[in-house]
């Protein structure tokens, strides 16, 4: 159960805020929006206000919104004598970028809802910090063996003052096999030993077997959106990093399908809530990246049509749309069906 409802919730807030974007863009736009569904399929529920119908239907896996002029073959069924919308409320009428920011602001709202997610992790997490004072040291290690114990703390490594974790990993690593001088602090007292670093090949790197204590820092509402946009593309960074190694042969293809998504926000949650809103975050900055492929059935291949239409002065033929979006729903299916089968193969595996 807990795995469903965290599913729903991932999902849920993602398609809301995706079509959050595409919707309020639209209004502010002074775009006629018919329609803003939250799912697929028959129709749960829904309400009619201020000339937009809000349903609830029955497949959660996306949402739409439905605008005028957005659709020259369905539009009909929407339009009556005391609906029928004139060109300054009609989509394919508004400007190019009035169109292109409609598309767009449907993945931005993504990429934004993971800044506001990361923000509200670091406000009531905090954010790890690796110190300078040991927390464990492996026995039968070097450092054991050169007299050090938990809770001394390294000022120095040969005379040269160190001030982070970093400092001392990268130190002790370019130093292998080689005597290096460290002095610490114990008890209040300065002490100094001779430690030899030993490669580890688990690690690929040397080490002297010695664990560092990690605090917590508490961070201010603003040192919280500081750090989420920093996190932000870090994450971003390794999601390019991850599909041009993919495209490139480096990484092997693997793709994670709703079986997989839900196995992954289940185990996320039974850790806790924040980090259940930290993995909604990554989801929301995959689909914000994902959303702007040129596929044409998404957000990117949208674009790129509204593009080939700035340049020719005039929109493809239907039928020359139509096939490109039979392509691209057949690429996407291809891609649930390959991440379905992944899915199954992981939990089975296991």
């Amino acid at each position: 159960m807990l795995t469903v409802l965290s599913f729903v919730f991932v999902l849920g807030i993602a398609i809301l805020f995706h079509e959050f974007g595409h919707f309020i863009t639209a209004k502010i736009a002074g775009i006629r929006v018919f329609r803003f569904s939250f799912g697929f399929g028959p129709k749960i529920a829904g309400v009619f206000w201020r000339g937009t119908e809000y349903i609830l239907s029955l497949f959660p896996f996306g949402g739409y919104v439905k605008m005028a002029g957005e659709d020259k073959n369905t539009e009909n069924n929407e339009i009556t004598e005391e609906n029928f919308p004139n060109d300054n409320e009609r989509f394919d009428k508004k400007p190019f970028f009035v169109r292109f920011a409609v598309i767009f602001n449907g993945p931005v709202m993504n990429l934004i809802l993971s800044i506001i997610l990361l923000t509200i992790v670091f406000f009531f997490s905090g954010t790890a910090q690796v110190t300078n004072t040991i927390d464990n040291v492996a026995e039968n290690s070097p450092a054991e063996k050169a007299g050090i114990i938990a809770g001394d703390k390294i000022v120095a490594i040969d005379s040269n003052t160190v001030e982070n974790a970093e400092e001392i990993s990268e130190i002790i690593n370019q130093r292998k096999d080689e005597i290096i001088h460290i002095r610490f602090m114990r008890n209040g007292d300065f002490l100094e030993t001779e430690i030899v670093p030993e490669y580890n090949t688990e690690y690929d790197r040397a080490m002297i077997g010695i664990t560092l204590k990690v605090d917590i820092i508490k961070l201010t509402f603003f040192q919280s959106v500081s750090r989420s946009i920093k996190m932000f593309f870090e994450i971003i960074n390794l999601i390019i990093i991850g599909f041009l190694e993919t495209f490139t042969g480096k990484m092997p293809i693997e793709l994670a399908g709703p079986l997989g998504i839900a196995q992954m926000a289940g185990e996320a949650a039974r850790i806790g809530f924040l980090n259940l809103l930290f993995f909604t975050s990554v989801i929301n900055i995959f689909l914000g990246i994902i959303n702007l492929f040129p596929i044409p059935i998404l957000d990117g291949g949208q674009i790129v049509l509204l593009a080939i239409e700035k340049i020719r002065g005039k929109p493809l033929e239907p039928e020359h749309i139509n096939f490109l979006y039979i392509i691209g729903f057949a690429l996407i299916i291809m891609i649930f069906l390959i991440a379905t089968y992944q899915d199954v193969l992981r939990i089975f595996s296991r």
